[in-house]
C-alpha cells in the first residue's frame, strides 16, 4: 500500500471582467493567479464558505480586487522549482471562476506584473505549464 500524499491545498482565482481574464506573473515561476494555500483555522468553519472566504482574502492581498467566487472548474498538483520561495511545497490546487466585483489593481510583492487576457490571446501565454493547461480549460480551448 503506497504512503498518503501530504500537501497544501491551494486555491486560484480565475477572475473575470468585461469577457477577460487576469493574469498575472510570478518573477520565479512565471505563469499565475491571484491565490494561494489556505492558511490554519481557515477551513475550520466546515462548509465552503470558509474556502470561498479564504480565496477572497488572498486576492485582496495580491492584487486589491473584491471578487464574487463561482464554482471551481480544475485542479492540478504543483511542485514549485528550486529557486521558488516556496520550494519543497507540494500544493494540491482547485482553480474557482471568479467574477470582477470592484478595485484598481495594486500587486503585491509576490508578482511583478498583470495583464488581462482574452481566449484570442491564450497562445503567447501558453508555456506547457499546468498554469496555461488551467487556463486553456478556462477558455474551454
Amino acid at each position: 500500500m503506497k504512503k498518503d500524499a501530504l500537501f497544501c491545498v491551494g486555491q486560484k482565482a480565475f477572475i473575470e471582467k468585461d469577457g477577460k481574464v487576469l493574469v498575472l506573473n510570478d518573477p520565479k515561476g512565471g505563469l499565475d493567479f491571484p491565490g494561494g494555500k489556505i492558511q490554519e483555522g481557515e477551513a475550520k468553519l466546515g462548509d465552503v464558505a470558509s474556502l470561498t472566504n479564504a480565496l477572497k482574502r488572498e486576492v485582496r492581498e495580491e492584487t486589491n480586487l473584491e471578487v464574487e467566487v463561482q464554482e471551481p472548474f480544475v485542479v492540478w498538483y504543483h511542485e514549485f522549482a528550486k529557486d521558488h520561495r516556496n520550494f519543497g511545497k507540494l500544493v494540491y490546487i482547485v482553480g474557482f471562476r471568479c467574477a470582477y466585483v470592484s478595485g484598481d489593481i495594486k500587486l503585491s510583492d509576490e508578482h511583478d506584473r498583470f495583464t488581462w487576457i482574452e481566449a484570442k490571446d491564450f497562445e503567447r501565454f501558453d508555456d506547457g505549464s499546468d498554469f496555461s493547461g488551467a487556463l486553456k480549460k478556462y477558455f474551454k480551448l
